[in-house]
């Protein structure tokens, strides 16, 4: 496959609402709803008030801004952070609200990538997303000598899951401090996505989809271990017809509504999750709908997230379809995870 778009939809009994948030066509008011601070959770580039890219270089993942708005440019919608300048929304989350901890500030640290945030020492996992650096409130030495950190609303993290020094940056993508030159884009040229000969809400054939699915099954069960659940999803193809079917409607949907079905026509004998990938090898597709279900699932209160982690869940099935006209990518996929419950 190449570096196209795609659509990944899984299947849940109860209705579960999608990470990905549908683009509106006009600009809106800058209010304080409308505008948030926003963390990156992604390096992402900046754009022009026309969806151009203004420069090669990335702002860094984990850089905070104060947003100014939101605007949807060429049916896609950004954050504004200045004159001039946007972010794609996907690219940021809202972090929690850091005023909300009291006490002195011990020091800083910064969080390794895809960890797992607690609401207490060995206890629940947290519903919210914490990434990039972040204050230290309070330490926590449990009976087997585990070091535990107090984070930002009340978040606890293992202090292996962190470290002292700056992450390495991404070799392949450059630093500047020139980014909000409004210069900076003369030698820059829009590269457009060419668009996928498959046609939209065609399913995937069977050996990318079977491949693609086991990519997911080792990523799910790799992470229930380290989680502590003693059972295996496996990927089964006993409803293969069915799970197809599921995500060539859900990928007509996006194209008609730029939305997700939001499990319509999903069976009630069966659990169903939906999200929206890159279009990749097997294993990237896979990956991008882990991470959407897993860690980036806070929309969603980490309901998908949840599922994933039901003891019960021991089978799934899969389903990709194409779309091109879904309002967030030029090419997009349809990857849809039906499970056993």
């Amino acid at each position: 496959m190449t570096n196209k778009k795609v659509l990944a939809a899984a299947s849940m009994s109860f209705l579960l609402g999608l990470s990905i948030i549908p683009s509106t066509k006009t600009t809106q008011a800058v209010e304080a709803s409308t505008s948030p601070r926003i963390q990156l959770r992604h390096n992402a580039y900046v754009y022009s008030a026309k969806g151009k890219r203004k420069s090669k270089f990335s702002l860094k993942r984990g850089t905070y801004f104060q947003t100014l708005g939101q605007k949807s440019i060429r049916g896609k919608k950004y954050y504004k952070i200045g004159k001039g300048k946007y972010i794609k929304f996907n690219n940021a989350v809202i972090p929690p609200d850091e005023t909300k901890d009291k006490g002195p500030v011990l020091f800083s640290v910064y969080l390794k990538p895809g960890i797992t945030l607690y609401s207490e020492p060995n206890g629940e996992s947290s519903r919210e997303t914490l990434i990039g650096k972040q204050k230290v409130y309070e330490i926590y030495k449990d009976a087997n000598g585990q070091e535990w950190y107090r984070l930002p609303y009340k978040n606890w993290a293992k202090a292996t899951d962190t470290q002292r020094s700056k992450p390495k940056e991404d070799e392949d993508i450059s630093t500047s401090d020139n980014w909000d030159n409004p210069n900076d884009n003369t030698s820059i040229e829009e590269v457009k996505d060419e668009l996928s000969s498959i046609p939209t809400g065609t399913a995937f054939d069977r050996s990318t989809i079977v491949e693609t699915a086991k990519c997911f099954e080792k990523l799910v069960n790799d992470w229930r271990a380290s989680q502590g659940v003693d059972t295996k999803m496996s990927y089964t193809d006993k409803h293969f017809d069915y799970d197809v079917s599921r995500s060539i409607h859900d990928a007509q949907h996006f194209d008609a509504y730029h939305d997700s079905d939001r499990h319509q026509g999903s069976s009630n004998f069966y659990g169903e999750l939906e999200a929206l990938v890159k279009e990749g090898t097997p294993q990237q597709m896979a990956q991008e709908a882990f991470n959407n279900f897993v860690f980036y699932d806070g929309s969603a209160n980490f309901a998908h997230r949840d599922h994933l982690k039901r003891r019960s869940c021991t089978s799934f099935g899969l389903g990709l379809a194409s779309t091109h006209k879904n309002g967030f990518y030029v090419n997009g996929v349809s990857f849809v995870v039906v499970t056993n419950n």
